[in-house]
Formats: C-alpha cells, sequence, structure tokens
C-alpha cells in the first residue's frame, strides 16, 4: 500500500513538468481551384514549441464531400521530406481521414514551419443552378491558438456575388475579394477556432457535372422513399404479428386498488411471494433475499459482523441446522447460499451469497412460481403469451443489430437511408418489449392480490419516511416484507433513524450496534445484484484536425 501511495505521488508530482504548451503563430492556406472542380491546397504552420519537448506535428484532413485527398509534400523548414514512418520522414495513412505526421528529433523552445500540399478532389459542387465551392480552411480541432491566418483563395473564374463567410472562435476577420481571388485574414483565433468560405460561380463556370460524391448522394436520396417504404411495411408487419399476439391473451379485469390503503398485512403469504404478486409475477433477487430474512427469523441461518477492511463493512452468513420443514422456495434459497451442502455450520460472506443466489436464480424462480401455482395465483396460459412478447422482443432487437452491419456497408452507395431497415425492427422490437411489461402472468386472483400487496407497500414506504405510523409491529418484525416489497433501502434509513434493534439472529463487532445492521438491511436486501460488494465545419469540405506532441 505505501509503495502504490508513493508511486502515486511521483506520477501526480511528475505531471506538471510533462506538461507541453505551444501556439502557432500563423496559420496560412492557399486554395487554388483547378479545372474539374478540384482544389490544390498549400498550408504553411509555424510552430512555436514553448514548453516540454516535442518530437511530431500532426495534421488530418477529412475526405467527406470530397472525391478524395491525395498528398502531394511536405516540407520542415523549407526542407522537403520523404515519405515513410521513421524519424525525419513524413508519414502519411489514407483512410478518412487522411492522417499525415511531421517525425523530427525531440525540439523544445524553438520555431518551426511546417508546408502541406495536397489536392482535394471533386470539391466544387452543383447547388440551385449553380457551381459552389465551400471550403472550411483552418482545422476545426486544434488545442492551441493562432495568432494570425491568411488565407488565399486563387479562384481562376468570377464569382457571383460577395463570399460567404463563416468564423468560429476568431477574434478578428477580413475579406478582400476581387475578380478571380479572395483573401480572408482572420486573428486571434482560438482553440477549436476555424473560416470558412463559400464562393458562388455561374452554373458551368468551374464544373460540367456533379462530382462523384454528390452524384452518389443524389442517387441515394432518389432511392431513399423505397428505404422508407421498406421499413413502414416492416412497422407494419410488425404490428400484425404484435396485433395477433395480444389477441390470444386473455386480460384479467382492471382492479382499482389505487386509492385503498392497508396499514396491515392484506394477507397471509410468505414474503417471497407476497413479493412476487406485488411485481407482477416477476420473481427477482431481492424476493430471494427475503427468503434469507424469514430463514433467519426462523433460525436457519445467522449472520455475523466481521472488523472492518479497508474500511469496508464485512457480513458473514452462517448456516444452522434447521429441524422443522422448509418449503420448496427456501430449500432452494439454502442450496443456492449454502453450494457445499452443508446443513449445519457452513459460513458464507455475504457478498458471494448474494452471487451464488443471483447465478441459480431461475431455480428460486421456479420453486416460487410453483408455488404460486399451486395457490391459484399463477396463469400459465397468459404467461404462455407474455414469454411469446418477449421472445418476439429479444429476437428482433438482435436482428436489428445484425442488419447495421449490411447497411454500414451500403452507405457508400444509399447514404444513410439503409438504416431505416434496422430502425424499423428495433422500434417493433420495442414495441414488443413494452407489450411483454404491459400483461401479466397472474390469475384473476393473483392480479387483485397483487394490487392489494402493491397498496401496502406504499403504506410501508410512507411508514418509512414518517409519513404514516408502524402499528402492531415492528420494524425488525417486518423486514422481510420490506425487503420483499423492495424497500430494503428505504427500510434500513427509518430502522437506522428510529434505532430499531437489531434481532437475535444478528451479530455485531463490539458490545453495540452501531450502524452495522441498517447497513446490512441496504446491502443484503438490494434489489441490484452488482451492489453484493459493498460543430465545427458544418456541411463544407475541409477542417479536420491539427496538433503538436
Amino acid at each position: 500500500m505505501r509503495s502504490l501511495i508513493v508511486a502515486l505521488f511521483v506520477l501526480m508530482s511528475a505531471a506538471p513538468a510533462a506538461a507541453k504548451t505551444y501556439f502557432v503563430d500563423r496559420f496560412d492556406a492557399r486554395i487554388r481551384v483547378l479545372p474539374g472542380g478540384a482544389i490544390e491546397v498549400t498550408e504553411t504552420v509555424l510552430f512555436e514549441f514553448q514548453e516540454g519537448s516535442f518530437d511530431h506535428v500532426f495534421r488530418e484532413i477529412p475526405t467527406r464531400r470530397t472525391d478524395g485527398i491525395d498528398i502531394l509534400s511536405a516540407s520542415m523548414d523549407g526542407r522537403a521530406l520523404a515519405f515513410g514512418t521513421r524519424t525525419g520522414e513524413v508519414e502519411v495513412r489514407r483512410g478518412s481521414p487522411v492522417k499525415v505526421r511531421w517525425r523530427f528529433a525531440p525540439r523544445s523552445g524553438t520555431s518551426h514551419v511546417f508546408t502541406l500540399t495536397y489536392i482535394a478532389h471533386g470539391v466544387v459542387r452543383k447547388d440551385a443552378g449553380r457551381d459552389v465551392l465551400e471550403w472550411t480552411a483552418l482545422p476545426t480541432k486544434h488545442d492551441y491558438r493562432i495568432a494570425t491566418s491568411d488565407v488565399v483563395f486563387d479562384l481562376g473564374a468570377a464569382p457571383v456575388g460577395r463570399p460567404t463567410i463563416h468564423v468560429n472562435r476568431v477574434g478578428e476577420h477580413t475579406v478582400e475579394p476581387s475578380a478571380s481571388r479572395v483573401q480572408l485574414i482572420a486573428s486571434n483565433v482560438g482553440k477549436d477556432g476555424w473560416v470558412r468560405a463559400r464562393l458562388d460561380f455561374a452554373d458551368g463556370a468551374v464544373i460540367a457535372a456533379m462530382p462523384l460524391w454528390q452524384q452518389r448522394q443524389a442517387h441515394a436520396n432518389a432511392l431513399a422513399p423505397r428505404w422508407w417504404i421498406a421499413a413502414a411495411v416492416i412497422g407494419a408487419a410488425g404490428a400484425v404479428l404484435l396485433f395477433g399476439l395480444r389477441q390470444r391473451y386473455d386480460s384479467p379485469p382492471h382492479v382499482d386498488g389505487g386509492s385503498r390503503t392497508y396499514e396491515a398485512p392484506p394477507d397471509a403469504l410468505r414474503p417471497a411471494l407476497a413479493g412476487a404478486l406485488a411485481s407482477n409475477g416477476t420473481v427477482s433477487l431481492h424476493h430471494a433475499m427475503a427468503t434469507l430474512f424469514t430463514l433467519a427469523d426462523r433460525g436457519a441461518v445467522v449472520v455475523e459482523e466481521e472488523p472492518r477492511r479497508w474500511g469496508q463493512r464485512r457480513f458473514m452468513v452462517h448456516r444452522r441446522a434447521q429441524a422443522g420443514s422448509l418449503t420448496p422456495e427456501e430449500n432452494a434459497l439454502l442450496e443456492l447460499a449454502f453450494p457445499s451442502g452443508d446443513r449445519g455450520g457452513a459460513a458464507v460472506p455475504l457478498p458471494k451469497v448474494r452471487h451464488h443466489v443471483a447465478r441459480g436464480l431461475r431455480k428460486y424462480r421456479a420453486c416460487v412460481r410453483e408455488e404460486l401455482r399451486g395457490l391459484g395465483l399463477f396463469d400459465d396460459e397468459r404467461d404462455r403469451v407474455r414469454r411469446l412478447f418477449q421472445r418476439w422482443a429479444l429476437g428482433l432487437l438482435c436482428l436489428a443489430i445484425v442488419l447495421i452491419v449490411p447497411a454500414a456497408l451500403l452507405t457508400r452507395t444509399f447514404g444513410g437511408w439503409p438504416f431505416l431497415v434496422p430502425a424499423a425492427i428495433a422500434i417493433v422490437s420495442f414495441a414488443a418489449l413494452i407489450g411483454y411489461g404491459a400483461l401479466t402472468p397472474l390469475s384473476n386472483e393473483g392480479v387483485r392480490r397483487g394490487g392489494e400487496w402493491r397498496a401496502y407497500a406504499r403504506h410501508l414506504k410512507a411508514v418509512a419516511r414518517d409519513r404514516a405510523v408502524l402499528s402492531n409491529s415492528t420494524p425488525t418484525a417486518l423486514l422481510p416484507l420490506a425487503v420483499a416489497l423492495g424497500l430494503a433501502g428505504h427500510w434500513s434509513k427509518f430502522v437506522k433513524q428510529h434505532r430499531a434493534a437489531a434481532p437475535a439472529w444478528f451479530h455485531t463487532v463490539g458490545s453495540y450496534d452501531d450502524g452495522a445492521f441498517p447497513a446490512f438491511i441496504a446491502v443484503g436486501g438490494s434489489a441490484d445484484a452488482s451492489g453484493a460488494g459493498g460543430g465545427a465545419g458544418g456541411g463544407a469540405a475541409g477542417g479536420g484536425a491539427s496538433g503538436a506532441g
């Protein structure tokens, strides 16, 4: 532990020394429009390395709204560099974006000029009867300041009207247009600041036809109605499927239990069964933990607090020999919690108890449902239809996820429209999941009694918040019911606030309870199984990223 603290201290102390500071004195760009709609871009950047050691500079150029990027040359301090991955060379990685990295021997406290020349194909596009050049001249992502930026557009053709300029995080800027040239000067450009220019030309003045990326976009948009139709057909088919499934379901009569109150348990059901009814037939981990609390009341288990380790409370659950008969649900719980099979003397830490029970919850759930079925509180036909909704929901969701891959492969030809198909399937899946949650597997009698237990749960919650009075019982006696009804956290605070005595089956460290019992309730009865242990460039081309390190 001491060595870990020392290591952390050293790392924290070294962090300020490793900090790097730099800025860009100027970031100039010369953009020359070429025949056919491509542009040749030459970027000249003066980096000022202030603090720290630097061994590379990078530039990332997006390929969106272009027909591709070709890197022509790169230099450092006026010296052309060869392409490669070694020191003194320039590494180029093609993709989207195109990544360029200058590699050099470590430098500190020096200034260097980096130049990059590249061609962006297909930048000029057709728009509303015009040829349009729209270009973001500075990187849209950079963590340095730029003192000045001089951007020059050499057009080769006279633009129509004045250029449209957009800036972000730029102190001042001026525009000087002419017949075939536009100069944009910006100063005090902050981090991630950028400038973007749009220049309109007469139709056919620069390009005769749309660039390839725009042709693909137009083709995709023309086919968009087909994808919408496919999605609509899938949605309609899903609605018919869910409607057909719903027709097989025999709905229980409406039970109005919202206005009724119960200040005492509405019947004599065991806590786990009552909690399952209140949860619409769903059996969860906290229902199983309520059974553990019930067994503790009966002397089948005891809980002992152990000395703290790393500041965390620790509880050990001990199994005791039980002479009386146990229900199937209780037997299942003990077999899961104590997998060794020892009927007496076994001891398992509380986190492991919860882990073992969570892993084998299916077995416990089957026992609870079988007991509910024997009491006439569970309807197998309703449960079958409900499970059909669940299976369709999960199956369709998996299908939607699988179809994302082919949809992504089709984006180059059809744009983003193919994603409508998996989206429509996912919507049907969510609708099926909602249907699953809205249906109940309980019988009519189970629905009625479940409403009564939910009303009693509201009363216990009000008691825990000191908005109602607890009568004819004690907080400790009602603990299994509170846990089964999902109120372990509320009941823990209630027991702690009212200093309720711990039961005989709970043994604390020392001669008094310093909050161990409320902590045990919160952790042991938790429903959460994991709690067992304790704009940049808009629609224009260009932009990208730049930096040094």
